[in-house]
Order: structure tokens, then C-alpha cells, then sequence
């Protein structure tokens, strides 16, 4: 890859299973020190932990200029964040908050948001009288939404996707746990499984053993989660996987593979954090039910099949229905330019105001939905 001969590093890959369906990525420097990794899963695993070892290498360098520092009121009160709770909750004072300037698609709009709360590792300089925003705003803190693509549209609609995949995932979670609406949840058709798992064999039987769940109605995108039927087994929490797109079988085979990955990569410092959480949710009698999803490993749910054939749509032309989706709900998609390593070779990062991050709650981070943070 082009990207790591630029920035001096070199790669080490490795399929972890013999299915191939899931991979890891080394880079290491001319050193031969290890700098940073990543992993990747589906039918181009290897393309995929290169990705995401390219993404976490982008994440985690030093900014190249001095942070924008905005005040927390003014951030607060800004026009986007009225339906976001995370926002709004922040205190109405003077003190400084370190920023990354985001812009809506068609650069008519600007967002200032909190490095703490997009960029987990980000350094802060920690104003007096400052700790208790940045100390709520960590808890809600995380890299997701960052891409890596071989053009913006390509990084900006990985991005986007897993945004909406997370909100979804919250959604669900709260369903599960009794914090939220009931949702419509369907279960894909053998042919279904079959052709997203492209009668990949050792996939097929290892899907057996999963509770596959479907959600449709969301955002005008499919979602897909898969957890054991059999519980945890000899982890504290059931490993799951999700995904979300436009295309229900992209949704299905990126949710399976992944909680192929969560199980295969599983580690110590996973078990410790895992261990922390099993004893934060264990003592609620809600969330005790995002455990093991209990309620619904042997649920019997309708069936889904294979939609009507739809015209495949360009980078480009799914970025602009996914906006329109957002739009109905009067929210609205904000990037920024994380790096830009050539014109084939670009991390960005969404973010969308109002979508949920209770899916957090399963890190073992005390977490709540957007509508107790609104009031």
C-alpha cells in the first residue's frame, strides 16, 4: 500500500482463522518498532485491518497546529446541537474546551466539538474548574465515525454508516433493557444468511449458532447485530457484532464476521474491561439484560428475506440518501479531515448531532440516553 511506503512504515498481516474472514495488521516503523495496529473482518479482512491500522495511526498523532479552544456556553448553544443531549448538558460558563472544527457536507455549517469527546486519546490541557465537563463529556467519548477510503466520499460514508450503526445499536440495547420503545426485529431467511455470507462454508456454520436480529425501520438503512444463542460460554459478556447499510446483505455479513472477530481477538485487557462491566450491568435489574441479551437468544422473531433488487448507488449517491434520511429527523452529517496522506488516501471523521451513544453503557462507562440528557 502506497499510504505506509509514504509514511515510512511497512506492514505485517495475518489471517487469525483458517475461514479467512478475519485478519490482523501490524505497521511498524523503520525501526522495526510496532506502532500501531488494526483488524479487519469479511471477505477482505486484510484490506480491512490495514484500514483500520491506517485509521488508528491518523487518530492518535499529535495535532499539527495549536487545538481550537471554545467556550464551553458557546458550545453548549450552538445551532446544530439542540436535540443533542451531550451537548446541551455541558455547563453555561467562560471555561476554555479544547475543539476540532467540523463542517456540514455541503460546508454551509460549522460545528465545534470537543476533542475529549471524538478523540478518546487526545491530549487536554485540563482548565481550572474545567474537570467535571471534561470528565462527563469522557464518558461519552469515542473514535467512532473515523474512516480511512481511497477517496473522501468512500471515508465519509464508512464513517457515516458506523455512526448510524452505533445509534442504532443503542436503540436496540434500550429495547432489550426496557429503557426505550419496542422495535420491529426480524431474523434473516436461510437464502438470506446464504447469499450475505456468500455460501462461505465454515460462515454458514459458525452463523448457526447465532442469534441474527434485523431492524429496518430506522434511518431507511438495514442494521444487523449477532450474539450467541448459548450465552457468554466462558466470557462475562456474549462477544457481539453489528453492522448498518444501505444494502441489507453488506448489513448481515459485516455484523456475523464481526462478532466472528469480537471472539477470535478476544484479550486481557478486553476480559478486564469486560469483568468491570458484567459487574456494573449485573447489579440492574435493566441492564442486566445486555449480559447475554436473554430475552431474545431464543426468541422467535419474523422472517426477512431478500429485498427487491435496487439499483447499486455510487459513494456519492448514498452519502446524499443517507443526509436525506437524517434530514426527515431534522439532524444533519458533520466531517472533518482527520488525515489526508494523497488524493487515494484519506481518514475523516462524522459526527452527527442528536444520535445516541448509550451503546457505551456495554464498555462499562454509566452512560444515558439523549432524552434523560435533554430533560
Amino acid at each position: 500500500m502506497s499510504t505506509l511506503h509514504t509514511l515510512g512504515l511497512s506492514a505485517v498481516t495475518r489471517y487469525t482463522t483458517p475461514s479467512k474472514l478475519v485478519a490482523t495488521a501490524e505497521l511498524f516503523d523503520d525501526n522495526d518498532n510496532l506502532v500501531e495496529s488494526g483488524a479487519g473482518k469479511g471477505p477482505d479482512s486484510l484490506i480491512g485491518a490495514l484500514a483500520e491500522s491506517i485509521e488508528h495511526f491518523s487518530t492518535f498523532q499529535p495535532l499539527t497546529g495549536p487545538p481550537i479552544r471554545y467556550r464551553s456556553d458557546k458550545i453548549a448553544t450552538q445551532k446544530a446541537v439542540k436535540e443533542d443531549g451531550i451537548f446541551t448538558s455541558l455547563p453555561h460558563t467562560e471555561n476554555l474546551i479544547e475543539c476540532f472544527r467540523l463542517t456540514s457536507l455541503n460546508n454551509n455549517e460549522e460545528l465545534f466539538a470537543p476533542c475529549i469527546l471524538l478523540c478518546p486519546e487526545t491530549t487536554q490541557n485540563i482548565h481550572e474548574n474545567s474537570n467535571s465537563a471534561l470528565r462527563f463529556l469522557s464518558r461519552y467519548s469515542s473514535n467512532s465515525g473515523i474512516a480511512f477510503g481511497c477517496t473522501e466520499n468512500e471515508a465519509l460514508l464508512h464513517g457515516t454508516h458506523e455512526t448510524i450503526e452505533r445509534h442504532i445499536l443503542s436503540l436496540f440495547y434500550m429495547t432489550v433493557c426496557g429503557l426505550g420503545p419496542a422495535m420491529k426485529l426480524y431474523t434473516p431467511s436461510t437464502a438470506l444468511l446464504q447469499i450475505a455470507l456468500k455460501s462461505h462454508p465454515a460462515a454458514l456454520t459458525s452463523a448457526n449458532r447465532l442469534q441474527v436480529i434485523i431492524i429496518k425501520d430506522v434511518l431507511s438503512v438495514y442494521f444487523a447485530v449477532a450474539f450467541p444463542k448459548a450465552g457468554p460460554g466462558a466470557h462475562h459478556l456474549s462477544p457481539i457484532g453489528s453492522g448498518c447499510s444501505l444494502e441489507i446483505h453488506t448489513a448481515i455479513q459485516r455484523a456475523v464476521t464481526e462478532q466472528f472477530q469480537s471472539e477470535d481477538l478476544y484479550d486481557a485487557a478486553e476480559e478486564s474491561i469486560d469483568r468491570e462491566t458484567f459487574d456494573l450491568l449485573s447489579k440492574s435489574r435493566h441492564l442486566k439484560y445486555l449480559i447475554d441479551f436473554a430475552p431474545l437468544t431464543r426468541a422467535t422473531l419474523p422472517i426477512i428475506d431478500t429485498p427487491a433488487h435496487t439499483d447499486s448507488l455510487t459513494a456519492p449517491e448514498q452519502l446524499e440518501k443517507l443526509q436525506k434520511n437524517l434530514s426527515s429527523k431534522r439532524m444533519k452529517i458533520f466531517r472533518r479531515m482527520v488525515a489526508r496522506f494523497s488524493d487515494n488516501s484519506i481518514v475523516t471523521q462524522i459526527y452527527i448531532p442528536g444520535l445516541e451513544r448509550f451503546n457505551i453503557i456495554r464498555n462499562g462507562r454509566l452512560v444515558v440516553p439523549q432524552h434523560v440528557l435533554r430533560g
